[in-house]
This record gives C-alpha cells, structure tokens and sequence, in this order.
C-alpha cells in the first residue's frame, strides 16, 4: 500500500511518539532526554486547527512510518512571524522512495504557514543524520542555504 500523509489524531500517539524517541535517541540531541508528556502536549496542540504547532504524520496502512513538525514563532527582534520546523523524521528502513511524501509535507508546511502570515518558512538539519539528497530536495523547492549551525554538548 502507498504511504499516505495525513494529520494526526492522538490514537497516533504512542506510534509516533516512538519515532519521535527514536530520533531524539539517534540523532544529534541524544544528550537531550525525552519527554512523553510534553510530546503528548504537542501533539494536542498540533491538532488544533488554530494552532501555531503543525504536526503531519506519514501513514503506511496503519503504520507511523514518518512525521514532520513544525511552529510559528515571532521573530526575537520584531512581531513578524515566521515558520521553523522542529523535526522531519522516516524510520530508517522505510525511507525507499518518500520523496513524493516529503514533497507533500513541505509544500503542505509552506501553505499553512502562509496561512499564518510568516514571513519566511525556515527548514533545515539540525539533527545529524538527515537522509542523502534532503539538501538537495529543499533546495529544488526553493529553500536556500543562509548560514552555518554549530554545535558542542556542554
């Protein structure tokens, strides 16, 4: 069956919410730690339809095989707004061909956040272990590098 991406409902929860785990477990925030309930918290406001948390899960007959994050916050120097993601995460053995299921997720993301008056969508990889081509893919949907992140465990 072909994956599809759709909104999530808290039945989701304990699904991706192992995924979430598992990404926070084997990326680069593994130093981190994990919270079920703030994760649960997020997910209830992501399904707001009034939120400014947008939550899309990808969905292979029942099974979580992947999901997407994303927030509007205001700019720290302005009221403008604008959109940051907070995680795109595929179960490693599930990421053959999600192409078209990233697409949608990014072009679903855009066009909420412009429903919210962002002034810019912001993507990027912060994780570490971002699959081969995602550069590449953002950059084909008009996403441009502006910058570098660092990082150092304290």
């Amino acid at each position: 069956m072909a994956i599809v991406v759709r909104d999530p409902s808290l039945d989701d929860f304990p699904q991706i919410n192992d995924l979430g785990k598992w990404f926070q477990e084997n990326s680069s925030y593994k130093n981190c730690g994990w919270s079920d309930g703030k994760f649960y918290g997020l997910l209830k406001e992501a399904i707001n339809p009034l939120s400014d948390i947008f939550m899309l899960i990808a969905d292979d007959d029942g099974e979580v095989v992947g999901m997407f994050m994303g927030c509007v916050t205001e700019c720290f120097f302005s009221y403008e707004k604008v959109a940051e993601d907070l995680g795109l995460v595929f179960k490693p053995d599930r990421r053959k061909g999600i192409g078209s299921s990233i697409k949608e997720i990014i072009s679903s993301y855009r066009l909420w956040a412009t429903g919210k008056g962002v002034k810019q969508v912001t993507l990027g990889i912060t994780s570490g272990i971002a699959g081969d081509g995602y550069k590449k893919l953002l950059e084909r949907h008009g996403f441009s590098e502006v910058g570098a992140l660092l990082k150092i465990e304290v």
